[in-house]
């Protein structure tokens, strides 16, 4: 009778575990995403500035992906993309409206739910997708918080150290400082005017005496919820295997974090990446816009304005860049270290990117939202503790191809749509890569797109070559084995008519597909 009540129960939690789709080996998976954040991270070899202890450390560890790109520049679009597998133009949802209102991707299960449905339990905390939307998680932490930022007693302002003009631009976009420098915003007729850092959605006053007495920033209690999950995670015994998501604001502005990241990065000693000259004069971004400026060139023109010449301002900007990374890092590797020290560490895998990258002077801008390597080009480190560590990945990649990438890691199956509105999944897996099977990978690609004013610009990157078309039809061609800063556009080139013709016609194929 023991015996057959015995078996009785295995045959039960077999069916159990088939209805799931889904079996108590299956991994963990952590996926963290940071904001705004470039290729300036140490394993990279790029550019010595950069201090990224811990996700070196990652990156030795798993698979670093050297070309990985966002498919859309700005956080809205992007994020929506990544977590739902569909393109922005193909849902179009490409702008910053609330994805929840897109037809397509609302009648589209984001990758958390195609989990759950695969039997996964799913957390959430920080800036994951820019409308967090609770329901798609079993449970869902701390919102999005981009503070702390100065404030005049009813709103939000630039921070009195900030120079002018450059403090005009807004104080989520123009504010980069020490947290010992405490904004004092003085009264006027109309704002009571407030002596403190702010933390805007709580609205309260972040406290801060010194280092070592002060109110904890947003990535710091993203992290230690995310902390305290796995930590509750570990005393419950259900078999399930877990989703986490973590998202971490910095480095997004306002660029605000403790004086010893800034310390770390002396102005004076601050080396600054090959910057070329006049490098937008065969570009045609800027006519997009045209007779105004584009945001990034906004920015760019109010910040040389704002200092005593161009390597002043942009070593300024950039300390305060390098310090938000090196802050960020930080919070990755204390979440990290306790991944290790708890009993998820063999079996969970960790993945790492940025929502798009961020151009940092060269052209002229000072922004995202543009089709050129600084602002598409990604980091994208997967960690899977199952598999052995293989050589950087080349192949162009993008954030589209995370959605199957973590379904097939994660052993889930299914339709991705709820309903016949929904849209079927674009990108494809990158498990192969991670295996060092790179033979099925020789054509793929990385596409990106802008919107401005309704008009959808798109970039195309292949392993050599970066393909732009604007809506107007001016094109940009830029030789990647030969021109990594993509200085010289090669579209009126009798020599590249060839590769200009190949790759239009690719690009037209791949977005009308």
């Amino acid at each position: 009778m023991k015996i057959s009540l015995i078996i009785l129960v295995l045959i039960q939690f077999q069916f159990i575990s088939k209805a799931f789709g889904q079996s108590s080996d299956s991994p963990n998976i952590i996926f963290i995403i940071a904001d705004d954040l470039n290729q300036f991270v140490g394993a990279y070899g790029e550019y010595e500035e950069v201090k990224t202890p811990n996700l070196d450390l990652l990156a030795s560890k798993g698979t670093l992906f050297t070309n990985a790109h966002s498919n859309a520049q700005v956080c809205a679009p992007s994020r929506a993309s990544l977590f739902t597998g569909i393109y922005p133009h193909k849902s179009k949802n490409t702008g910053f409206e609330n994805w929840r209102n897109n037809d397509v991707l609302r009648n589209s299960k984001t990758i958390m739910e195609h989990l759950r449905d695969n039997g996964y339990k799913t957390a959430g905390v920080g800036k994951l997708m820019h409308q967090p939307w609770k329901p798609s998680w079993d449970v869902y932490g701390l919102k999005q918080d981009y503070t702390p930022i100065a404030f005049n007693g009813n709103d939000r302002v630039g921070h009195p150290s900030v120079p002018l003009p450059f403090r005009n631009l807004g104080p989520l976009d123009a504010t980069f400082a020490r947290l010992s420098d405490v904004p004092v915003v003085e009264p006027d007729s109309i704002n009571p005017g407030h002596e403190g850092w702010y933390l805007y959605p709580m609205r309260q006053t972040l406290r801060y005496n010194n280092e070592n007495d002060r109110g904890l920033l947003p990535d710091e209690k993203t992290v230690n919820w995310a902390i305290d999950k796995l930590n509750e995670w570990e005393q419950v015994d259900d078999r399930k295997p877990f989703f986490l998501g973590v998202g971490l604001i910095r480095p997004h502005t306002p660029l605000v974090v403790p004086d010893r990241f800034f310390d770390m990065f002396p102005i004076d000693e601050i080396e600054l990446p090959e910057i070329i000259e006049n490098d937008d004069e065969d570009t045609f971004y800027e006519q997009q816009f045209h007779p105004e400026d584009s945001k990034g060139r906004y920015h760019y023109k109010a910040l040389m304005a704002s200092f005593n010449g161009k390597e002043e301002a942009l070593k300024t900007y950039y300390q305060a860049y390098l310090a938000s990374i090196a802050f960020m890092d930080e919070q990755l590797g204390r979440l990290i270290s306790a991944l290790d020290d708890s009993e998820f560490s063999e079996n969970t895998i960790i993945i790492f990117t940025s929502d798009h990258g961020y151009t940092l002077g060269e052209k002229d801008q000072l922004f995202k939202n543009n089709l050129w390597e600084s602002s598409t080009r990604v980091p994208l480190i997967i960690y899977n503790p199952a598999t052995s560590q293989v050589p950087n990945s080349d192949i162009p990649v993008s954030l589209i191809d995370l959605f199957p990438t973590i379904s097939e890691l994660g052993g889930a199956t299914g339709d991705n749509r709820k309903n016949e509105l929904g849209g079927s999944l674009d990108g494809r897996s990158l498990a192969p890569l991670l295996e060092g099977d790179k033979s099925s990978f020789q054509n793929h690609y990385a596409l990106s797109m802008v919107e401005n004013e309704s008009k959808i610009h798109f970039s195309l990157r292949t392993l050599d070559w970066r393909f732009i078309k604007y809506t107007d039809g001016s094109i940009e061609l830029y030789d990647h084995r030969n021109d990594p800063l993509e200085s010289i556009n090669l579209a009126d080139s009798e020599t590249h008519r060839a590769i200009k013709r190949e790759l239009e016609e690719r690009l037209h194929t791949i977005i009308n597909n």
